[in-house]
């Protein structure tokens, strides 16, 4: 059900598109956070590492150091020589024996004191501060090695003692120790060693002895290391660097809320990137929704109202594509509402050329009352003027029938020869009226007596140039109908007078009233005008020339072809 509202709603299928994007989002941003958490955590560790292994580096810097400056004082002639001799000849030695041990002290500021034991661990030379008294212990030592953290003075100060074994370079016995050398040292440079060490704000660093008793500390306090504050847990991250020194020791203690302290940065960065993508993912959402699916709707809004409101048009001034179909509709709406309006006036027009050639029917059914009485009563005329031998009557009476069987004849559409043919009996009628005064010329090319035309086309503007041009000239004058094939497959029919013409007046009256379709009873020119336009249409064309005194010209032009309608 919902996928079937989905398939059937645009909007929701964006609004689906867009909490999918959401949904995306969401997922990178967890798994980038995720990624980048455990990223920073792993470099921390790892710079972590680095930084104890730099301090083990400096100590065993150190540790080489010492070394030297023990070796410069043991290894030295004097005190060689001084181990060798008895208590007499040690005192002669003594003085030499200490400024020994003050360069020393200049070599390494944190000696605090240097003290010389033979085998048994009996002191036989010193200088400055001596191990038994700040509680040392002392033990005879194959190896130099570091010892562990002791307090001295009354301010308890921590200090630690250096092991260094003495051996007897001129005895042939290799290797024969003869007792042992003791540095007391401050705990001072090992705190430049520590500087500089903290990966976060409160991460503790300790230098301890092998009883996890603390030299120096960074971040830390001072005293005995618990075993328990060595084991990483959920507060603490613990990482221990051995230095081989006496099992000396690097400890680094990191709180584990601020191993990933570092990524609050690039979180900020990361969320306010991902923030401004949800609000960019939104304003596109909005922007689809004004900018398409409203205007969208708005369209199908405005199609369904056509149907009820067929004049109405789209109010849509956007110059993009959706602006361009709102366009093309108001454009298809106003073709489809002049193509309706041809169809009416084509209709209107279909609907006046049936009433009139219903009319034209009545009228010829009202012709046809008793015509074989009027038939035969023109035959007796004829008759009886033949017999009396007036050949005028006979042939007017001869003349006279024909346009009347012609006026009566149910065809609409005839012959070009038949109209012709109905023109010449209607002007022997004209001579023999007017006694020959008026003449009707007929000139009539053979391409078109077999074309066919509309009835009456002819006739009614022959009378009309008869009664109303020539009549009132004394001296009679001349009608010519003339008809023949032009181009484009069209037909020209002139009917020319020389009469009396026609006021100036009168003819802007007469062609603004066909112009304007005004109806006109009777058979006159605006009579045919109004047969041409509903049978031919615009394809039919009537004009008129007249001159005051020098007659009046009327031109037909019709399509060559006519069918019933």
């Amino acid at each position: 059900m919902i996928s079937k509202r989905v398939r059937k709603s645009l909007f929701a299928q964006l609004l689906l598109f867009t909490c999918g994007i959401l949904i995306t989002l969401c997922l990178g941003f967890f798994i980038t956070e995720q990624y980048l958490q455990r990223t920073l955590r792993e470099t921390a560790l790892d710079t972590n590492e680095k930084l104890l292994f730099q301090i083990g580096g400096r100590m065993e810097e150190f540790y080489d150091t010492m070394k030297s400056i023990a070796t410069f004082v043991v290894y030295s002639p004097t005190v060689m020589e001084y181990y060798g001799q008895d208590t007499k000849g040690r005192l002669l030695l003594e003085e030499e024996v200490s400024r020994i041990f003050s360069n020393a002290v200049l070599m390494e500021t944190d000696i605090m004191g240097i003290s010389l034991y033979d085998i048994s661990m009996r002191k036989i030379a010193g200088m400055g501060e001596e191990l038994e008294r700040a509680g040392g212990r002392l033990t005879l030592k194959e190896n130099m090695e570091f010892g562990d953290v002791v307090e001295v003075g009354e301010t308890k100060a921590p200090c630690y003692s250096i092991y260094f074994p003495v051996y007897d370079l001129n005895n042939r016995e290799y290797g024969r120790q003869i007792g042992m050398c003791v540095f007391l040292m401050q705990t001072d440079s090992f705190l430049g060693f520590l500087e500089d060490t903290q990966i976060t704000d409160h991460t503790q660093v300790y230098l301890a002895d092998g009883e996890n008793r603390v030299l120096e500390t960074i971040g830390g306090e001072e005293g005995k290391l618990e075993s328990a504050r060595l084991v990483s847990g959920r507060e603490y991250y613990v990482m221990v660097q051995e230095l081989g020194m006496g099992r000396w020791n690097v400890i680094s203690r990191i709180p584990e809320q601020e191993l990933g302290k570092e990524a609050t940065g690039s979180r900020i960065v990361s969320v306010t990137a991902f923030f401004f993508a949800f609000i960019m993912v939104a304003v596109m959402l909005m922007y689809c929704y004004w900018n398409m699916i409203y205007r969208i709707q708005k369209i199908d809004r405005f199609i369904r109202r056509t149907s009820r409101e067929p004049n109405l048009r789209m109010e849509e001034n956007g110059e993009d594509e959706l602006g361009v179909v709102s366009l093309s509709l108001n454009k298809m709406l106003d073709e489809r509402e002049r193509m309706n309006q041809e169809i009416l006036d084509s209709q209107q027009k279909m609907y006046e050329m049936e009433l009139e050639k219903r009319q034209v029917q009545i009228l010829a059914y009202q012709n046809q009352i008793h015509p074989h009485f009027l038939y035969n009563t023109f035959d007796c005329i004829r008759s009886m003027a033949l017999y009396y031998n007036v050949d005028d009557i006979a042939e007017l009476t001869m003349a006279l029938s024909n346009t009347f069987r012609f006026a009566v004849k149910a065809d609409h559409i005839i012959t070009v020869e038949e109209e012709i043919n109905n023109i010449k009996e209607y002007a022997k009628i004209i001579e023999y009226r007017f006694m020959g005064k008026i003449k009707v010329q007929i000139q009539a090319g053979q391409e078109v007596l077999r074309k066919r035309v509309i009835k009456f086309i002819l006739q009614p503007l022959v009378e009309n140039a008869v009664f109303h041009g020539l009549e009132r000239k004394v001296e009679g004058g001349e009608v010519v109908v003339s008809a023949g094939q032009i181009s484009g497959n069209r037909m020209l029919f002139v009917v020319k007078d020389n009469g009396c013409g026609i006021e100036p007046a009168q003819s802007a009256r007469l062609k603004c009233t066909l112009e304007q379709g005004i109806p006109y009873k009777g058979i006159g020119i605006s009579n045919i005008y109004q047969r041409l336009k509903l049978f031919y249409g615009e394809c039919a064309e009537l004009e008129i020339e007249s001159s005051v005194g020098a007659g009046t010209t009327v031109s037909i032009i019709v399509p060559d072809q006519a069918e019933e309608i």
